[in-house]
């Protein structure tokens, strides 16, 4: 019996290294469980802070600093259906200005002067037709803006509008500006005109994007694009002092003075009005009269 109760004994002490191996292990294990556990429920609360700080930053600021994350940021860019949908916008009030013998009416007529292929040349720009300018459409009851060197020694002239069907009108004269260059024309239709929207020109800067529309030498609803070179030029034309005008690299030729100068978002921010030219011909440098230029004179001429 005393035999058997130190061979019990025995085993007990054997047995013990295992136990409290065994008993580390769990205790190891537990201990990593409640480690993960607390981790991931900090990291779970460090979510939830951040999500509501990015909430806050959407309406306002915090601690007086803007937070940004990455989806609030955005790369922009100006690609070629920005500048489809600009020309679209203002393309339809951008007209023709002369004073040919035309029919007055609809007509199916497209294009420009008959051309030879020895091109370039000054008689293939010649034409039977006497295109004087272009103009914009600024009010759906047909005020148009243009230039007044186009209109000056004519009472009257005629407008084509391209759009939705090419029609002709007989256009009189509400009201010129000498000093800055600008006449208001008005025609009379029985359907509302496409207008032009007008920007704030206060706001264009030198590099800025723009795109030119005119019926260069008669072929209507031509897209030249540039930059603006400089917003406040002046220029001697004339013996006339003309201020604060935008230079331009935009090609304007014979046909486009009178035409819009628009921005990215299809805004008429200007009247093309002149170059400066030995030939007489477009070579790099154009220049533009702001829109808000013509603002009271428009306001004038529409309002009364």
């Amino acid at each position: 019996m005393a035999d058997s109760k130190l061979e019990k004994l025995r085993k007990t002490r054997k047995s013990s290294p295992i136990n409290v191996v065994i008993i580390t292990l769990v205790i190891g294990f537990i201990i990593l469980i409640v480690c993960q556990l607390l981790f991931f429920g900090f990291e779970m609360q460090e979510r939830t802070r951040a999500a509501g700080i990015i909430q806050e930053s959407s309406s306002g600021t915090v601690g007086g600093n803007i937070t940004l994350t990455s989806s609030d940021i955005q790369l922009v860019a100006c690609s070629d259906d920005d500048l489809t949908d600009a020309v679209a916008a203002v393309k339809r009030a951008v007209v023709n200005i002369d004073i040919a013998e035309t029919t007055v009416g609809s007509s199916n007529r497209r294009g420009g002067p008959a051309l030879d292929f020895d091109m370039p040349s000054t008689a293939a720009l010649q034409t039977d037709e006497e295109t004087l300018g272009s103009g914009v459409i600024v009010d759906a009851r047909g005020y148009i803006i243009t230039c007044y060197h186009l209109i000056k020694d004519y009472s009257t002239v005629n407008v084509t509008v391209f759009s939705p069907i090419r029609q002709i009108y007989r256009a009189k004269i509400v009201d010129v500006d000498t000093a800055n260059d600008l006449a208001v024309l008005k025609i009379e239709s029985d359907r509302p005109l496409p207008v032009a929207k007008l920007a704030n020109s206060d706001m264009v800067k030198a590099t800025d994007t723009i795109l030119a529309i005119g019926s260069p030498f008669g072929f209507e609803h031509t897209v030249t694009g540039g930059i603006i070179s400089d917003n406040k030029r002046s220029i001697v034309i004339g013996n006339i002092v003309y201020e604060d005008i935008f230079q331009t690299d935009a090609a304007i030729n014979r046909g486009s003075a009178g035409g819009a100068l628009i921005n990215g978002e299809g805004q008429v921010v200007g009247i093309n009005t002149a170059i400066a030219s030995p030939s007489g011909y477009f070579t790099g440098v154009s220049f533009a009269i702001p829109i808000n230029k013509a603002r009271p004179l428009l306001l004038k001429a529409i309002d009364g």
